[in-house]
């Protein structure tokens, strides 16, 4: 990966971070519930987590070792997309050729 592109993702990652502390601090842990209570709100965590298990999938699929499809799956669970975004732009050229 490039430095410029490592750059990118380094503060992709860091404005994500800090977006959650925010949110957090804005509404606390009962903002989650009061989303979990609305019917478009448990759609779009099953959505989430259908995206995360499909994508923990293709993970488990490509990588030559467990314990590293496990590295990269396991904070899937708690960072989300981010960490998928971080994977495919590690894996991008490995992806691409083998098309």
């Amino acid at each position: 990966m490039s430095q410029k592109l490592k750059i990118i993702v380094g503060l992709a990652l860091f404005v994500f971070l800090f977006a959650c502390v925010m949110a957090y601090f804005a509404v606390g842990w009962t903002g989650f519930d009061k989303v979990l209570a609305e019917p478009w709100g448990l759609v779009t965590i099953l959505d989430l987590l259908l995206g995360v298990v499909c994508m923990t999938a293709v993970i488990f699929t490509l990588e030559d070792d467990w314990k590293t499809a496990a590295m990269w799956s396991v904070p899937i669970y708690f960072l989300g997309n981010i960490v998928t975004a971080i994977w495919i732009l590690k894996r991008f050229g490995q992806i691409t050729e083998s098309k």
